[in-house]
């Protein structure tokens, strides 16, 4: 598994875990979750968003991938 599969799974597993604690929060009307509120999670949502969607194999990050298939003309 390369880095870039690990930091994407990271990025990932981040990314579901804050979002869940947003929408538990918005569902069950609590303002705090962990000692602080639960809109601090945004800084940790929207990066993680960015990295994710940067790192996947067939996703926007794959457009700065090499092709191994090249054809001659």
């Amino acid at each position: 598994m390369s880095l870039k599969d690990k930091i994407n799974k990271i990025s990932g597993v981040s990314l579901i875990i804050s979002a869940s604690i947003i929408a538990y929060g918005i569902v069950f009307e609590n303002k705090e979750l962990f000692g602080f509120e639960n809109a601090m999670f945004l800084y940790l949502l929207l990066p993680s968003a960015l990295i994710w969607f940067g790192t996947r194999k067939n996703g926007c990050g794959s457009c700065n991938q090499i092709q191994t298939n090249s054809k001659k003309d």
